[in-house]
């Protein structure tokens, strides 16, 4: 069978005669695999003034010579030899070129007929559908010929697609340093396997500006400027893809190639030598290449392919005309999932319902919203943590459209036995002092909140004193204060349970008429930063030296003193660094427990978590080795000043949104993001795109 192209968007199946004899300088190929090409794709969709129709496409095809049985793929180019360029080693430019899918027909079909000329033999391997490859290549060795690369050479890549990736192979293969720039979140995410393979670096833009050659790989003319500006005096640029139609570009920015005295070189089609040069790389670099196939399919699927051919976002589709080898489409790389760095706890059946409410966030959105926000009317990146936290956001939403409209604080209050040591700068009776500032309305998360128009909340999950009631104060006391954990576990493991799941309580269940969109958590409670810095050199494996931190502004010896009382306690008890339950039973505290508790309950109701400090991150993290999933929906408020807190969130691969030098607690930094993350919502709803807005601006 053949696809002849009737016109645009017309490719039909028809018989091919297979017994039709052939002029001298021809030969017969049974035609074994052929790519789908972007070019192929476009005269689908358009047609072109010099397409003759009807006509069979296809020019990066591999096939067997049936007399010979010998395999064959193909130079598409055929040369008169007699004109200057043919004369002077330039056939690729002959007047007279006549090209195989466009002048005569290609290799969409179980036969082809070529020149003799055209004919570049390729050695037998184990995938011989790579040999697809070999034209593509030969374009890449076409535009770096001129280009002098070498070890060590600094090359940039302006587009990520299939050209771009095989010029970055090409060109770590010659030794040299390649750079890919791609402004498609999708198109990186799907190089990934390739990427860590060939350590190959790819971005969404980069401030280097020193490479010593450069290739635009894609059609826009921004990146055809940006790709001159990152050239260093001297520089040389390959002029490899055309820019669409209609562009303009500045000689403002032209005039770089006279002051910084650079090299531009057009590159066209390949010559045969090229094609030759390919397959022998074809053959060498098979693994990097098969990262390239998108799938492999048969032909009557292909007119159906066409449209996410032209896209540009899927890889090499390669057509299979043996019929004899099922080959199924290849799936398309997995969303990249948050990695778990240690065993899942053995959940204790107190807390299973719990955690099963919990479902991992839509990954399948994140390539979608990370394309919408950078798509907006702004240099890539130029909102900084604004970006990540909007598509965080429609992450866990599952929405393109994500809103917020209800925010809650909680602040969860305790005090803690380990004070007993002199780990702190205040007595404990500050705890409820402060929790009584907060029911007054004094303290700074009150100024925060009511700023923020947050709804506050706090909660005594073992203060030693009592309160009387308060409209702000809500009663889940476990006990007065944990025990000292220097001398003796902090609680009982019913204690930690239990403090979990009033955690939980004070969130409740996911109601869709009151549901929190997004939750702030914050503590409060003297000797906590001792507590939370245990649990974090429990989980981590870092010693307390390196995560000790001044917590309520202890001296040089008071921190010396508080460093000595971590160790003794972890060696003391030794919790298993796996265990959240044990580790919160052994070295807790009560209000560690309850965000602990809440994390797990407003995850489970598909909330965002917004995290405060050092407290606020060891519960969070307590709450993650309880069940990874939670990962998905925590986000970091602030950096504190506190180290230990940089070591959770690493583990749990965070980073902070603000640093503003705090260490107050509180959930202060927390209702700051609160509000950032609002804003982060309403710039992936409402901003306007480049299109939208009409600016022509893209990569």
């Amino acid at each position: 069978m053949k696809l002849s192209l009737l016109g645009p968007g017309k490719l039909q199946p028809e018989h091919v005669d297979i017994d039709s004899p052939c002029d001298s300088g021809n030969v017969r190929l049974k035609v074994c695999y052929c790519a789908i090409c972007r070019t192929d794709a476009k005269m689908w969709e358009q047609g072109h003034r010099d397409l003759v129709l009807p006509r069979v496409l296809g020019h990066e095809l591999v096939g067997i010579e049936a007399k010979s049985g010998d395999w064959y793929t193909v130079w598409p180019g055929q040369a008169c030899g007699t004109c200057w360029y043919c004369e002077h080693d330039r056939e690729n430019l002959c007047d007279a070129m006549r090209i195989t899918g466009f002048h005569h027909d290609g290799g969409f079909a179980d036969t082809v007929v070529v020149p003799k000329a055209s004919l570049v033999p390729v050695p037998v391997i184990g995938s011989p559908h790579l040999y697809c490859f070999a034209e593509p290549v030969a374009c890449i060795f076409n535009g770096f010929a001129n280009l002098s690369i070498g070890r060590g050479s600094k090359v940039i890549i302006y587009g990520g697609g299939v050209l771009g990736l095989l010029a970055a192979v090409v060109a770590r293969a010659m030794g040299a340093a390649p750079v890919v720039v791609e402004r498609s979140a999708e198109k990186i995410a799907k190089a990934q396997p390739l990427i860590e393979n060939t350590s190959i670096r790819i971005c969404k833009e980069t401030v280097e500006s020193d490479f010593d050659c450069g290739i635009n790989a894609c059609d826009s003319s921004v990146a055809f400027s940006l790709c001159l500006t990152k050239l260093r005096k001297g520089g040389r640029l390959a002029y490899f893809s055309g820019v669409s139609k209609k562009e303009e570009i500045g000689f403002n920015l032209l005039n770089l190639i006279h002051y910084k005295e650079l090299e531009v070189f057009g590159s066209y089609g390949p010559r045969r030598e090229h094609v030759v040069k390919a397959v022998a790389f074809c053959a060498s670099h098979q693994s990097q290449l098969a990262g390239l196939v998108e799938a492999i399919v048969f032909p009557e699927t292909v007119p159906s392919l066409m449209p996410e051919v032209l896209s540009g976002r899927s890889f090499k589709y390669i057509i299979d005309f043996n019929q004899s080898v099922s080959v199924g489409q290849k799936p398309a790389p997995a969303a990249v999932e948050r990695t778990v760095r240690r065993p899942r706890t053995t959940v204790p059946a107190q807390l299973k319902l719990l955690v099963e409410k919990v479902r991992p966030v839509a990954e399948d959105m994140r390539r979608s919203a990370e394309k919408k926000i950078d798509l907006k009317t702004k240099p890539l990146g130029a909102l900084g943590r604004i970006e990540p936290l909007a598509v965080a956001l429609s992450v866990m939403q599952h929405s393109l459209q994500p809103a917020i409209q209800q925010r809650r604080m909680f602040v969860f209050a305790g005090d803690h036995g380990i004070v007993e040591e002199g780990v702190s700068a205040y007595p404990s009776k500050v705890t409820v002092q402060m929790v009584e500032n907060f029911l007054a309305g004094g303290a700074a998360i009150n100024v925060f909140c009511n700023f923020y128009d947050i709804d506050l909340t706090v909660v005594d999950m073992g203060v030693k004193g009592s309160f009387a009631s308060h409209p702000l104060l809500i009663d889940k006391k476990v006990a007065a204060g944990t025990r000292n954990f220097a001398i003796e576990q902090a609680m009982s493991k019913d204690e930690a349970l239990l403090s979990i799941d009033y955690g939980a309580q004070v969130i409740g269940p996911r109601r869709e008429a009151s549901k929190m969109e997004i939750i702030g958590l914050g503590e409060m409670g003297i000797g906590n930063t001792t507590a939370a810095t245990a649990v974090i050199s429990a989980v981590t494996g870092i010693a307390p030296a390196q995560l000790a931190g001044r917590g309520t502004g202890v001296d040089n010896e008071g921190l010396q003193r508080k460093i000595e009382i971590l160790e003794k306690a972890l060696s003391l008890h030794r919790p298993n660094p796996a265990d959240g339950l044990e580790i919160l039973s052994k070295v807790g505290g009560f209000e560690l427990g309850g965000i602990c508790g809440a994390v797990l309950a407003a995850a489970g109701n598909g909330s965002c978590v917004v995290l405060d400090g050092i407290i606020s991150t060891a519960a969070g993290l307590l709450a993650y080795l309880l069940c990874p999933e939670v990962g998905g929906y925590l986000v970091a408020g602030h950096k504190s000043v506190e180290q230990g807190q940089q070591a959770a969130l690493e583990f749990m691969g965070l980073e902070p949104v603000l640093d503003m030098n705090m260490r107050l607690g509180e959930g202060t930094g927390a209702a700051m993001t609160m509000h950032i993350a609002e804003l982060a919502a309403r710039v992936m709803c409402d901003m306007a795109s480049f299109t939208e807005a009409g600016i022509d601006a893209q990569l």
